[in-house]
């Protein structure tokens, strides 16, 4: 897994976004306002993954009261392989609705790294499972 980092800074529309919430973090898309699409909320990882579905919140939201937004930085590599942002928004958006949730093959992070790049890239889990 690629050294990342993260910012507690003012998001753009298209910028991917986390929260930690204790165990783990959660992602989302920034799309503009206070508004975040998300694979189902920080609380949805230990409920039914079949009531989990991509959806449009405000940040409130998104934080759950669970603590600060940060906001993914990219490499200059990275910033090369991403999509622009008007597109990463409108994908996020088109994907309103969408199930199919699993905490390890199809996650919050998979969307937020499909959503900026167009693919899912990998997680930790993944790491450790290689």
């Amino acid at each position: 897994m690629t050294d990342e980092r993260w910012d507690v800074i003012e998001p753009r529309p298209g910028d991917m976004i986390r929260v930690n919430v204790g165990a783990y973090y959660h992602y989302g898309i920034f799309i503009g306002g206070d508004e975040v699409i998300q694979f189902g909320t920080a609380s949805d990882a230990m409920g039914d993954p079949a009531d989990v579905r991509i959806l449009r919140s405000n940040i409130d939201d998104f934080l759950c009261g669970k603590g600060f937004l940060e906001v993914r930085v990219l490499s200059h590599a990275e910033r090369r392989k991403k999509r622009p942002d008007k597109e990463i928004v409108a994908y996020a958006l088109s994907r309103v609705g969408e199930g199919g949730y699993d905490i390890i093959h199809n996650n919050c992070r998979h969307f937020a790294n499909e959503c900026v790049f167009g693919q899912k890239g990998k997680t930790r889990i993944d790491s450790i499972r290689e």
